[in-house]
């Protein structure tokens, strides 16, 4: 074998050296380890999936070799291989819910190996869970206005921290706060009603819908006691829509019964009776009707020579020994508890021949020799349950007496101001075309006379 030239042994010891990684410059004098931080979803609390971005700054000091790789775990014991740096990374939490931990382990190129740094979050993928109970589980209400009882929980998850409300399944409430009692009011209409409820966490997962139903079933009647146990009979009047006034057409008609017009009511309670004069009594202890000649002499029948004044007098003290809210009904309210949802003249037809009034109501031909107020409720009921709204007395109301509006109204209160206050009715002297529903009449409010009282609303 031919020798080689010693040159030759130098060249290959010079390739073989090139071939052997070399440390970078400084490593040899690089013992300290790099330092660096993770942050989870921006340091978010939780999260509703496994999936996130971790956030991640390293450092190796101004005379280190330089940070060159990065790893993970989960537990602290089984790591992912080195892998290139990268100020942010998606990562899958492992599965199941609960607090997960991220920990990262920065290298040099010195190979010094940090310490592992973490930060955890919690993971909740499982939607919260509540209830919902209208009105301490009544099964029916005699109004619209209900109480929402609600209860939620999201176990170990990250909390429920609003809720909202539907009606029908399709249309929402805006999220707002979680309380345990809320006020709802319930959709127009008689008959059941489902109240919805859903909860949200704060991750983001939505509860199931969960309802509770209650029927909304006005009841027909009210008793309120008065001083001396006098009883005092309210009827419940649904609201709804009606149309107000008079035809052009009606027979009798005259002209401020026009134009007419659609009125929007919410419901409210009226006196099945007029206010009778034992009902004055107990709340007042006074008699104005004593000592007159068109005044009956008997406690049941309508308490008369009374004003407007009067009768808000007998409000506020009523009022104030019931803890009601006693007062006159709107003339919108009055004419709808009137017509009990007829639009003919009387609430009973259109009675061309003033016929049938002899049945409903005390009026000019039902009173000939006998011109006083008559006891309530002698006469037939109207569909509401109401006595007496055609005849007997005229029936004060809260507005003041002015022109109709054209346009549809919702809960009008009627002029805002005027000479005199309207009265609703027919008395026992008027003839028919007087106790129509629609008929209206004003008159001062210091007016008092043997055909004019009043009953109430509240």
């Amino acid at each position: 074998m031919k020798r080689m030239h010693w040159s030759a042994w130098i060249a290959l010891a010079v390739v073989a050296l090139a071939a052997v990684p070399q440390p970078a410059a400084h490593a040899g004098s690089d013992t300290a380890p790099p330092t660096g931080t993770v942050v989870i979803n921006s340091n978010r609390s939780a999260t509703n999936t496994p999936n996130v971005t971790l956030a991640l700054t390293w450092d190796d000091g101004a005379g280190g070799s330089g940070v060159s790789r990065m790893r993970f775990s989960n537990d602290g014991a089984t790591w992912s291989p080195w892998e290139a740096l990268a100020a942010a990374r998606a990562y899958a939490l492992p599965g199941g819910d609960g607090y997960k931990t991220v920990r990262v382990q920065y290298l040099d190129r010195a190979n010094n190996r940090s310490t592992a740094y973490n930060d955890y979050i919690l993971l909740d993928t499982t939607p919260p869970t509540g209830t919902i109970v209208i009105n301490n589980g009544d099964t029916a209400t005699p109004s619209p206005s209900v109480s929402l009882g609600l209860t939620w929980s999201d176990g170990a998850g990250a909390g429920v921290t609003r809720m909202r409300f539907s009606d029908n399944g399709s249309t929402w409430t805006a999220w707002e706060p979680p309380t345990s009692t809320r006020a709802h009011a319930l959709p127009a209409g008689l008959g059941y009603h489902t109240v919805r409820v859903q909860y949200l966490d704060g991750v983001g997962n939505n509860s199931g819908v969960y309802g509770d139903y209650i029927k909304f079933i006005p009841p027909t009647e009210e008793t309120v006691m008065l001083p001396g146990s006098v009883p005092l009979v309210m009827v419940w009047i649904p609201g709804g829509t009606f149309t107000m006034g008079s035809p052009d057409t009606e027979q009798g008609r005259i002209t401020p019964e026009g134009p007419q017009h659609a009125v929007t009511l919410s419901g409210y309670w009226m006196g099945k009776y007029e206010l009778t004069k034992r009902q004055w009594q107990a709340v007042m202890g006074t008699t104005p009707w004593f000592g007159q000649l068109d005044a009956l002499d008997d406690p049941d029948s309508p308490a008369v020579y009374v004003s407007w004044h009067d009768a808000q007098a007998f409000l506020t003290a009523a009022n104030n020994c019931t803890g009601k809210t006693f007062r006159l009904p709107t003339e919108a309210q009055w004419e709808c508890a009137c017509r009990a949802g007829t639009t003919t003249r009387f609430y009973w037809g259109e009675d061309p021949g003033y016929t049938d009034i002899l049945a409903y109501a005390w009026h000019s031909g039902t009173c000939r020799g006998a011109m006083y107020a008559h006891v309530a409720g002698g006469k037939k009921i109207n569909a509401f349950g109401l006595y007496d709204m055609s005849g007997n007395v005229w029936e004060w109301c809260q507005d003041w007496y002015g022109p109709y509006s054209s346009t549809a109204q919702t809960n009008p209160t009627g002029s805002a101001a005027g000479p005199n206050r309207v009265f609703r009715g027919g008395g026992f002297g008027s003839s028919g075309d007087y106790c129509r529903s629609a008929r209206r009449y004003g008159y001062g409010s210091y007016y008092t006379g043997g055909d004019v009282g009043f009953r109430l609303a509240r």
